[in-house]
């Protein structure tokens, strides 16, 4: 599309709906710049200006053809932020304070309440607000934006070219995360724009579907207009409302649909365009991807065989592990216990112990029986006496008449009597010599005899006579004179 005279074109934003295309421009003829808002056909026919005057400097229009509305951003020496509807009628502000230089206007489509976004290139900030002027507020703020220039959503990301990095940048829209670099040295980066089929709501309804309008079809909020292009006066008649001239409709640009990073390229004997594809990818579009093939012979089988034999020796290395580390049966590592310190049992009434059958230093040792024989001998016979010989005393004491029942006498009558002292008898032990012809050092042999005190039931009566002692002090009896 050409733009005639002295204008330079600022931004442009698509009705996808009516097939209208919407641009802003800039008029440095004069004096001092003078902006307008422009409308026509997305081919470029039928073109009309909507907003002419009380405009400097527009660097950004964002549509909303659900609501029938327009936004537009001006950083001439009024900043602000207006807003009209899609035919340019009913126009008024939108932002006007808190902002210095605004630019990069879109609308998320994504949101139910269809947020506008934009960025403030001198205060470094992108901002959010609703359509109807409620819930402003700074997203991201910060010399990490490097002031950026222009701005687009899409989904759950807002993307933007900053003016000092060439960087184009993504963020997340709520502003949370880290912003994600995606391409760098840019050069004299101006705009982005965002063209994804499910970004523009497709279903809507086109209200100048049954509306005959000759020339432009506008849409406002519940419905449409019809308008006509600049240097024309609307005329009513059974076939027109404009007194111009129609137009045939402009051949498209040829497109050529390229795949997997494929571009159009224009043939060397003809004027046919054909898409040059990148490595690994052919065909017409770019669609089908080079790889390699099975041949004649091939089958799953060369895939599938390896496989199993892998899985068959892990399996058998498993099983050797297995059947190393926990032999069955009784194997060399039970016959040591044969020789280990153990009881020995034979004819007779001796136990003997036998040494380790390993040493530390010397390697096996030889077993041989211990120096001490415990008797094993019939005690039954043997007489098996516990008594105490303290509660043995004190009952010698108490048949005795003459002291009236009472245990102990009186000091100055009969003198300080003591108790008789417990008899602690020694343990027996005999010592006699070995069998093999008295070498070596003598054999201990220990009776196993109840009745012969041991050393641990001496030490048992002498812990008794102690208490028995201290619980039953000896009591004196004093006799009056007279």
């Amino acid at each position: 599309m050409f733009v005639p005279g002295n204008s330079k074109p600022t931004s442009v934003a698509v009705d996808w709906v009516a097939d209208n295309l919407y641009w802003t421009e800039t008029d440095r003829s004069g004096t001092k710049p003078k902006g307008r808002v422009m409308v026509s056909k997305q081919d470029g026919r039928y073109r009309r200006s909507l907003i002419n005057d009380g405009l400097d400097f527009p660097t950004s229009i964002a549509l909303d053809p659900q609501n029938g509305r327009m936004f537009w951003t001006d950083a001439g020496d009024s900043p602000k932020i207006e807003t009209s509807w899609l035919d340019g009628s009913q126009r008024r502000p939108f932002v006007v304070d808190r902002i210095r230089h605004p630019a990069g206007l879109t609308v998320d489509y994504a949101s139910q309440t269809h947020n506008l976004y934009w960025v403030d290139t001198k205060l470094n900030q992108i901002e959010k607000i609703r359509p109807d002027g409620t819930n402003r507020e700074i997203i991201l703020l910060g010399t990490s934006l490097s002031h950026p220039l222009s701005l687009d959503v899409f989904e759950n990301n807002l993307f933007w070219v900053a003016r000092d990095t060439g960087e184009l940048i993504k963020q997340d829209k709520f502003g949370r995360g880290i912003p994600v670099i995606l391409a760098k040295n840019l050069v004299n980066p101006t705009g982005v724009k965002v063209y994804h089929k499910n970004k523009y709501n497709t279903s809507l309804a086109n209200p100048c579907a049954h509306r005959p309008c000759s020339h432009l079809c506008l849409i406002i909020p519940g419905g449409s207009r019809c308008s006509c292009p600049d240097s024309s006066s609307p005329r009513m008649t059974a076939s027109q409302i404009c007194d111009t001239a129609t137009e045939d409709p402009l051949p498209l640009p040829r497109v050529c649909n390229c795949q997997n990073g494929g571009y159009c390229v224009e043939s060397e004997t003809s004027s046919e365009l054909a898409c040059s594809c990148p490595e690994f990818f052919t065909g017409a579009a770019c669609e089908i991807k080079v790889g390699w093939s099975k041949g004649p012979g091939a089958s799953t089988a060369a895939l599938v065989i390896p496989v199993v034999v892998l899985l068959l020796l892990a399996s058998g290395a498993a099983i050797f592990i297995f059947i190393r580390k926990r032999p069955f049966g009784k194997g060399p590592g039970l016959s040591s216990l044969t020789n280990s310190q153990s009881v020995s049992f034979r004819q007779g009434t001796n136990v003997e112990f036998g040494s380790p059958a390993f040493s530390a230093s010397n390697g096996p040792a030889v077993a041989e029986p211990l120096e001490v024989d415990y008797s094993l001998s019939e005690i039954s016979s043997k007489n098996r006496d516990f008594s105490n010989p303290m509660y043995d005393a004190l009952g010698t004491l108490e048949s005795q008449p003459e002291n009236n029942g009472s245990l102990y006498d009186d000091t100055r009558t009969r003198g300080a009597m003591e108790p008789p002292s417990a008899v602690l008898a020694p343990s027996s032990m005999v010592v006699r010599t070995s069998a093999s012809g008295g070498k070596g050092r003598p054999k201990t042999h220990r009776e196993l005899d109840p009745s012969v005190d041991t050393g641990k039931l001496s030490i048992l009566s002498a812990i008794l006579a102690f208490f028995a002692f201290t619980s039953f002090p000896p009591r004196r009896i004093g006799l009056g004179e007279g």
